[in-house]
């Protein structure tokens, strides 16, 4: 039984809070490329790079790579920005924070988003997953929605947790 996790950004891996400037470092996504042993990340614009780079939270990325490894779970992503870059580039994006490899797909367009991960879960067979956003879906998603209101935190980790524990 293969566990997914449905992933927003905005408000889970990008914080819903005021950026700290930054200075553009123009040759970041050469050197994250050559790091991260992955060349698509140099076909990324180079301020889309620096604004994950800078913006995310390395913690939520971390935490979230874990519950990844912990439940060998792929990412199939909901956020908006699956509207504006193709899954190779979202996978590219991601992997800035060692995301990339458990991405293995987005949800179609629509609204509303929780009607989305619900037909994607009908037509893939999917029963373990949990939906990480900050949009509430609780009511929709009960025993499968964790609620990162400003990031994905260690809380949330936690729940995420005893969430996919118990739907062995």
């Amino acid at each position: 039984m293969k566990t997914v996790l449905f992933l927003d950004i905005d408000g889970v891996l990008a914080p819903k809070q005021m950026f700290d400037p930054y200075a553009l470092e123009p040759d970041l996504k050469y050197r994250l490329a050559q790091e991260k042993n992955d060349p698509s990340i140099e076909k990324l614009p180079d301020t889309l790079v620096n604004q994950v780079y800078h913006h995310f939270d390395k913690e939520s990325c971390a935490l979230i790579g874990q519950l990844a490894d912990q439940f060998d779970a792929n990412i199939v992503l909901t956020t908006s920005w699956r509207l504006f870059f193709s899954l190779e580039q979202m996978k590219a994006i991601l992997n800035i924070f060692d995301l990339g490899p458990y991405v293995t797909g987005m949800t179609e367009e629509g609204i509303p988003r929780y009607r989305v991960i619900q037909d994607y879960v009908m037509h893939h067979g999917i029963d373990r997953f949990v939906v990480i956003d900050d949009l509430n879906m609780m009511r929709q998603f009960p025993n499968h929605f964790v609620h990162a209101r400003f990031r994905f935190e260690k809380e949330q980790y936690d729940n995420v947790r005893k969430l996919l524990s118990w739907q062995v």
